[in-house]
């Protein structure tokens, strides 16, 4: 076996993780009597715990809201690694549910991993630490933890003078917050409590002493599996992602990950070492993908006098990620069938029209403005951060939108969007309105703020003709119609339809004259032109007439070169 690589896992740290918790109700202390007490209910609730044994426990014991424990529920199934899957088998049998009490049913059989949980809600914890979280919470009052700094622009100590990309970041905070962390899930922090509280009353025998010492140095092999979570890990020279637990049990690693296979469990001191030392950059993450990434061969055209964008992709590995950054006034198109959905990031992009039609794994796009974002099925999580006057469609299996403004979202998704933050105002939720020849193929490969969202009025809702594609019937589907559009909103372009059938009619049964049929065309035009002004759809007309130049001439380049 090669040198093994270990690293965090963006996707959970960026996108796992929400500030919707306040830290006084997920408290180290509390997290461990959690654990505790999921220990002490056998089966129901340990090594794996069903919604309604969590429900009452997040409700009744912890004094959060159903709505957080359902959202902390359901990322912990998203992101998880000893149940993949299982959310999209939830939500398929939750969707053939025809009755409240029939979904209820379906959702007390289905489990999540305790140790998943409890690592969900400690990065929760962490998270809703940070200081700008502190602001927002005015019911907060001390916090017991260091902040850690999830947040794009925050500064760390000792990085002076150079800004750190989220991953350095992740890395930072797992070096720091990992024996903790493995203290918690041994077990070890409520031993230690126990054993504090006893020692006033009676003292404690050589062989008591003794043992606690042995069992708090110790790991369970179920503890480092669960790491998996949060830990990825593969070998030099295989592209494929291999299982944290067998990595570290490897004959070749063993003796440095301290694995004692007689007792089946870990030494911590000497695995927290070997992690610590292995972990490296995440094959699909930021920091690789834009210094050893190589550029995507989409096209791309931009209007501005100065461009300076980067469309770059992660060096190949069974995770990948594409990447753009700092497009503007452009365009760029690609239409894709991968088998393996690869990840998307879209940062600081503005007055431009982006159209990535294949399947997509997780999304993320941060501070855009004045873009609008045409995506293919996100079969993970779509998340909008620090936007403004946006207009993003896409199908997803969840929807976050934070600290964004004049954000407008026409989506298909199973779950409810999750508006969170502080400065998240004027969001507009509207049904998907695309359709293209692949669409159905790519989709089968507490923070909700009142006043801040509202669901578009199926009288201003309007398709979305993809410009390069050129749709066909589909079982029998209208083409113009997406999947899943609400009846309302279908009558609304039915309705649409018909107002220009019958101005058409009229216009033909007018008997107008030539002239007057060109002073009327001319009004007409007159008009058009104007509402493409206004509405800024010349500059996205401009755009695909300079791409549509583009493309003749590579076609042309590549015949030449044959």
């Amino acid at each position: 076996m090669g040198e093994v690589q270990m690293w965090v896992r963006p996707e959970v740290m960026e996108l796992g993780v929400l500030p919707i918790l306040p830290p006084d109700k997920i408290s180290i202390e509390m997290l461990s009597r959690l654990l505790q007490y999921a220990q002490d209910l056998g089966e129901r609730g340990y090594p794996q715990m069903n919604y309604h044994t969590w429900k009452h426990i997040a409700v009744k014991k912890m004094g959060l809201s159903v709505e957080c424990s359902m959202v902390v529920f359901f990322s912990c199934l998203l992101f998880s690694r000893l149940h993949p899957g299982r959310d999209r088998e939830l939500e398929a049998t939750l969707a053939a549910a025809s009755s409240q009490k029939e979904r209820d049913e379906v959702m007390g059989g289905v489990e999540v991993w305790t140790t998943e949980l409890v690592m969900t809600l400690y990065l929760h914890r962490v998270t809703s630490a940070h200081p700008r979280a502190v602001a927002r919470q005015a019911s907060l009052h001390t916090l017991t933890t260091d902040p850690y700094p999830f947040w794009p622009g925050s500064k760390v100590s000792g990085t002076a003078g150079r800004k750190q990309v989220l991953e350095e970041k992740h890395a930072e905070f797992v070096r720091e917050a990992l024996p903790e962390l493995l203290s918690l899930l041994a077990g070890h922090l409520q031993v230690e409590d126990t054993e504090k509280k006893r020692r006033s009353s009676e003292k404690r025998t050589s062989r008591e002493l003794l043992g606690f010492m042995k069992s708090a140095g110790v790991l369970s092999e179920h503890v480092v599996k669960s790491l998996a979570f949060i830990i990825g890990a593969s070998v030099q020279g295989e592209k494929c992602e291999r299982d944290l637990l067998s990595v570290a049990m490897d004959t070749n690693n063993c003796y440095r990950s301290g694995y004692l296979s007689k007792k089946k469990a870990f030494q911590k001191g000497l695995f927290e070492q070997w992690l610590l030392g292995g972990l490296d950059w995440a094959p699909h993450g930021e920091w690789l993908c834009v210094r050893r990434g190589s550029r995507q061969p989409w096209p791309v055209v931009s209007l501005a006098s100065q461009s300076h964008h980067r469309l770059v992709a992660s060096p190949p590995s069974s995770l990948r990620l594409v990447y753009i950054c700092e497009l503007v006034d452009g365009l760029t198109a690609h239409m894709g069938d991968e088998t393996a959905p690869c990840d998307i990031k879209i940062r600081r992009c503005s007055k431009s029209n982006i159209y990535i039609l294949q399947p997509i794994r997780h999304a993320v796009i941060h501070k855009c403005h004045d873009t609008r974002v045409i995506l293919g099925p996100v079969c993970g999580r779509l998340r909008l951060s620090e936007c403004r006057n946006m207009v993003v469609i896409c199908a997803a299996r969840s929807v976050v939108i934070a600290d964004c403004r004049g954000v407008v979202i026409h989506t298909l998704t199973p779950q409810r969007p999750l508006l969170v933050g502080g400065r998240t105002q004027g969001i507009t939720l509207a049904p998907l309105n695309i359709h293209y020849p692949k669409l159905k193929h790519h989709m089968g490969s507490e923070g909700v703020l009142s006043g801040a969202c509202e669901v578009m009025n199926p009288e201003d809702f309007q398709l979305l003709v993809i410009p390069f594609t050129q749709t066909a019937p589909i079982d029998g589907r209208p083409p113009l119609l997406p999947p899943g559009l609400p009846h309302e909103f279908a009558k609304s372009v039915e309705e649409a339809g018909k107002c220009v059938s019958s101005f058409r009619s009229e216009v033909r049964d007018a008997d107008l004259t030539p002239e007057q049929r060109a002073i009327l065309q001319k009004a007409i035009d007159a008009k058009f032109k104007t509402w493409l002004r206004d509405t800024g759809k010349q500059r996205e007309l401009d755009q695909l007439e300079r791409l549509s130049v583009t493309l003749k001439y590579e076609r042309v380049a590549k015949t030449t070169a044959i």
